[in-house]
C-alpha cells in the first residue's frame, strides 16, 4: 500500500456583525477559525504564522474510480446500455463535486488483453474533470473482469488519508482473483480506506455486496435511482466534511453541509466473543416508507438523507427494531444486541459408527428455517440461546431431533443411521 504525507494549513478570519438583540458581541480573536491537519510521517511541520497557513491547500478526499470495461457492460438495464448508465452516473458525480474531491480513473477490460487488462488512466493528484470525463466516454467495453487486481492497483495509488474507491461494476471476477478477500486485505492495510460499489446486475449482487461490506462501503444497484443519487451525494458530503474539518475557537456557527447525506452502519453483535451475525436489515422512514432492504448481510453501510429512521433487524429467528439519526456528512452506527449464544456440534454415523456426510437443516420450534449445511461430516452452528429442531438427511433418510442451545456451551449430538 502506497502511503503519502500531508501538511495542510488553513486559517480564515471571519468578520461578522453580531445581531443587536439577544446576542453577545464577540471579538475578532474569538472568531478565529483554524484548520491544522498534520500528517507528515518523517518531517512534521509546525504552524508558525497565520499568513503562511492561509497559502496552503485544503485537505481533499482522493477517490479512485474503478470502471468496468468488460464486454457485458454493453448489456441493457431498463432498455439502456449499462455503460451508458455508468457514464451518466459518473458525469453527475463529477459535475457536482465542487472541487471537494480529487478523482482518479482506473479501467479494466477495455483493451481485450485478458486478465492483465487494467489501465491507470489518471491519478487523483492529476485530476482534471474535462479530461477525465472524456476518458470515461471514450472507453469501449470489450474484455474480462480482473476486479481483485484492479482494486489492489487502485488502492496502491491512493494516499493513506482520505482514501476512497468507487467501483462501478457489472458482475463477478472472471480472472481467478477474490475481490472480497482483496477488499478485506486492503482495509486491513489502510483502515481509512472506503470502497463503495455501484452494480448493474441484480443476479450478480453477492460478490459486489461482499466487496462493499469488506470495504466498509455501500452497495447500490444502478437502476435504483433514488439510492444511487443518495450514494453519489454521500460521496460528496464526506468530501465536504473533510474539506471543512476545523477547530472552532469561540465560534458559534457550525461547519458543515446542511442537506447533504450522512451514512449509517448496521450490525448484530452477540455477547461474548461471538462474531458479528448475518441478518436481514430494513430501513424505514418514521412514516413507514421503506428506504432500503438487505438480505443476509454481516454489516451494512447505507447513505441516507439527514433525519431519523427506523431500522428492523431479523436474524436467527429474532427480530429487533431501533432508531438512528443521520447528520450530514457523518456516520452513525446502530449495533443490535445479539444476546447470549451457544453452539451446536452436529455429526452423523452409520450402524458401525462410521462417519457419514449429511445435510443438516436447523429450524426454530415454530418451523421457521434458520440454516442449512450441505454434505458435511461435522457442523458447528453458533445460535442464540433457545430450543431448535434439527434434521439430518443421508441419501434421503431423515432423522430429526429437538436440541437446546445453552449460553456459552457446546452441545454435541450425533445422529445414528442404523441402516447405513
Amino acid at each position: 500500500m502506497k502511503t503519502a504525507s500531508f501538511a495542510v494549513f488553513c486559517v480564515s478570519h471571519i468578520y461578522k456583525t453580531a445581531p443587536v438583540n439577544n446576542m453577545k458581541k464577540t471579538t475578532i480573536s474569538q472568531r478565529l477559525l483554524t484548520v491544522a491537519v498534520l500528517a507528515a510521517a518523517l518531517n512534521p511541520v509546525t504552524l508558525t504564522a497565520t499568513a503562511h497557513a492561509a497559502e496552503q491547500p485544503a485537505s481533499l478526499q482522493s477517490t479512485m474510480i474503478v470502471l468496468d470495461g468488460s464486454n457485458s457492460m454493453w448489456g441493457q438495464l431498463q432498455g439502456i446500455n449499462k455503460i451508458v448508465t455508468a457514464r451518466e452516473s459518473l458525469k453527475t458525480l463529477l459535475e457536482n463535486a465542487e472541487d471537494n474531491i480529487n478523482f482518479g480513473l482506473l479501467t479494466y477490460g477495455s483493451r481485450k488483453r485478458g486478465c492483465n487488462d487494467f489501465k491507470l488512466v489518471s491519478k487523483p493528484e492529476d485530476y482534471d474533470r474535462v479530461s477525465l470525463l472524456k476518458n470515461i466516454y471514450r472507453m469501449n467495453p470489450r474484455g474480462r473482469s480482473p476486479i481483485a487486481a484492479a482494486l489492489k492497483k487502485a488502492a496502491s495509488i491512493l494516499p493513506a488519508e482520505n482514501a476512497h474507491i468507487l467501483l462501478v461494476s457489472d458482475g463477478d471476477e472472471s480472472c481467478g482473483g477474490d475481490p472480497c478477500a482483496m477488499a478485506r486485505e486492503l482495509r486491513a492495510a489502510n483502515p481509512a480506506l472506503q470502497i463503495d460499489v455501484i452494480g448493474f446486475r441484480a443476479e450478480k449482487e453477492a460478490q459486489l455486496e461482499c466487496i462493499a461490506e469488506n470495504g466498509n462501503g455501500a452497495f447500490v444497484v444502478a437502476d435504483d435511482h433514488e439510492r444511487l443519487k443518495t450514494l453519489l451525494a454521500g460521496v460528496q458530503a464526506k468530501a465536504q466534511m473533510i474539506k471543512n474539518t476545523a477547530v472552532l475557537v469561540g465560534v458559534e456557527e457550525e461547519v458543515g453541509s446542511p442537506g447533504l447525506p450522512g451514512s449509517v452502519e448496521l450490525s448484530i453483535k452477540p455477547n461474548g466473543n461471538q462474531p458479528l451475525q448475518r441478518a436481514n436489515f430494513s430501513i424505514y422512514t418514521l412514516g413507514g416508507s421503506n428506504v432500503a432492504s438487505f438480505t443476509s448481510r454481516i454489516k451494512v453501510k447505507e447513505y441516507l438523507k439527514p433525519g431519523t429512521y427506523r431500522v428492523k433487524a431479523l436474524w436467527r429467528g429474532r427480530s429487533e427494531t431501533g432508531t438512528v439519526t443521520i447528520a450530514s456528512g457523518q456516520t452513525s452506527r446502530l449495533q443490535f444486541d445479539g444476546g447470549q449464544y451457544g453452539r451446536l456440534n452436529l455429526s452423523a454415523q452409520g450402524a458401525k459408527q462410521q462417519p457419514l456426510a449429511a445435510n443438516y437443516s436447523v429450524y426454530l420450534n415454530n418451523g421457521d428455517f434458520i440454516s442449512k449445511h450441505v454434505l458435511r461430516f461435522n457442523v458447528e452452528a453458533s445460535l442464540p440461546v433457545g430450543n431448535y429442531r434439527v434434521k439430518a438427511d443421508v441419501d434421503g433418510d431423515i432423522l430429526e431431533q429437538q436440541l437446546q442451545v445453552i449460553a456459552g456451551q457446546n452441545i454435541e449430538y450425533t445422529f445414528t443411521f442404523a441402516n447405513k
